[in-house]
């Protein structure tokens, strides 16, 4: 079965924590990427990270091409932030960011996030996710709506929450493959076994340890619509590209 995908999916794209204000915008949505992921950002201005700079930077820039890479912005939360102040502040983010966005990647794979993703959590999390699809189908744009989420290692479940996101119409998840000493086969099997789960979505986008052609056939092989790279960036630069694509 043909795994959906979206637009930007046909080429690797740059994952977010390169260009957490967009500064460097303009350079990065040049080098060929199929997108280019900003931040990760909070919604609140007194956030470390805040989202309005970088929204005034991407509205700022000039027109893209129909070839050029799409923009992501990665949406966190501020630091302690309770679990309550996930819906706010997440939908706060959709609400700042939809106009200069392709799609926005609401991020649980930070450290100081992941208690979030215990059992207890889920039905507020479920709850968020559906609102930030009703908020984002009451846009005048369409925007597409992205879970970022460990992918987790052997000796613990698939992410549960990826039923929710599934259920709630979310467009793709991000998954992080966990870095050595972990298997990278057995982050494979569980790519594909969740994959095997979802089989009409969300799109799954593999991004950690993501350094050649031979990773990303293995990534796509195991169920992944597309890859995101990170580390292969900042060691070799836009040249990693040529080392993405036979």
């Amino acid at each position: 079965m043909t795994r959906p995908r979206l637009p930007w999916h046909d080429r690797p794209g740059l994952a977010g924590g390169i260009d957490t204000d967009g500064r460097r915008a303009g350079e990065l949505l040049q080098l060929g990427f199929g997108s280019v992921e900003f931040g990760t950002v909070a919604a609140h201005p007194q956030a470390p990270n805040p989202l309005a700079p970088l929204v005034a930077r991407l509205a700022a820039l000039p027109p893209r091409g129909a070839a050029g890479s799409a923009i992501g912005i990665g949406i966190g939360l501020t630091p302690g932030a309770p679990a309550t102040a996930v819906p706010a502040q997440w939908l706060d983010g959709l609400n700042g960011a939809w106009q200069v966005a392709d799609y926005l990647s609401f991020n649980l794979s930070a450290r100081a996030h992941r208690p979030l993703l215990a059992p207890e959590h889920h039905p507020l999390l479920a709850i968020t996710l559906h609102a930030l699809v009703r908020a984002r189908d009451r846009l005048p744009r369409r925007v597409a709506l992205a879970l970022k989420l460990p992918l987790g290692e052997h000796h613990t479940p698939l992410p549960a929450i990826a039923d929710a996101a599934a259920h709630a119409g979310i467009d793709s998840l991000t998954l992080v493959l966990a870095a050595p000493p972990a298997s990278r086969t057995d982050q494979l099997a569980r790519l594909a076994a969740l994959a095997r789960h979802h089989p009409a979505g969300p799109a799954l986008v593999a991004v950690g340890g993501i350094r050649n052609a031979h990773d990303v056939h293995a990534a796509l092989d195991a169920g992944a619509s597309a890859v995101q790279v990170h580390r292969a960036f900042t060691q070799h630069g836009p040249a990693c590209l040529n080392d993405l694509t036979p």
